[in-house]
């Protein structure tokens, strides 16, 4: 009889040792791994961005921030998984931390950074544009989301620019909540008269029973000619 406690007590240690390593694997070895992976993919979409640029402010261009931006077209038609922009949320890394935004959420996608819900708003658009991605795993990306406080700035890079949005809220729902990605967020059906942008993710932080969502309002658009919105970005948390 003692010989089977201790036989069962020896088994489940050895099932947590392997568990704790699985965590500190996926979560460390591999986070530094996609975590890199992610950044070379930034790099790829932002020299994409300096070679579609043309021109220069002394040629014209309008380098005046704008909170009536027009809506991008351009990114209607992309196939999933192409680059759709970059996020930079300063509070969750500084100035510099920015991650890959692809075109759809499916697990290929999120695999391989942030995604774009499809057929939610499209940069300056009314209405929701809706980012999803993994908080643990997988680069970690919005490991510590909850740090987000209203006020700080939520940036979307693109082609045009930089969208600056300002977090209003967070919110913790149940995994089945499609309604926080609707035009007005948390109120399916009804008209939208703002620009909204959502960034939804796993709660608690590692685990998947809940979504933790932030809710940000935009504010203005940078325009790519005005050059980076160094004072947007700087760190929250040096301030």
């Amino acid at each position: 009889m003692r010989r089977a406690v201790g036989v069962t007590g020896e088994l489940l240690l050895t099932a947590g040792l392997l568990v704790l390593l699985f965590v500190v694997w996926q979560i460390g070895v591999m986070g530094v791994v996609d975590g890199r992976r992610q950044a070379d993919l930034v790099g790829g979409i932002e020299r994409g961005f300096a070679a579609a640029r043309t021109g220069s402010p002394a040629s014209g261009q309008d380098t005046r921030p704008t909170d009536r931006p027009p809506a991008e077209g351009s990114l209607a038609d992309l196939d999933p998984g192409g680059p759709f922009g970059v996020l930079r949320v300063p509070r969750l890394g500084g100035s510099e931390w920015a991650r890959p935004v692809l075109q759809g959420v499916g697990l290929d996608v999120l695999a391989r950074g942030l995604g774009h819900y499809a057929g939610t708003a499209l940069p300056g658009q009314v209405g929701n544009l809706a980012i999803a991605g993994h908080r643990s795993g997988h680069g970690n990306p919005l490991i510590d989301i909850d740090a987000v406080q209203p006020g700080d700035a939520v940036v979307l890079e693109t082609r045009a620019g930089w969208y600056v949005y300002r977090a209003v809220r967070h919110d913790v729902v149940a995994p089945d909540r499609s309604d926080v990605v609707a035009p007005v967020p948390e109120r399916p059906g009804v008209r939208p008269t703002e620009r909204w942008l959502t960034l939804t993710t796993c709660s608690p932080r590692y685990g998947s029973t809940s979504r933790y969502v932030v809710f940000a309002r935009f504010e203005t658009l940078v325009p790519r000619a005005a050059g980076r919105p160094d004072a947007v970005l700087a760190d929250p948390r040096e301030l």
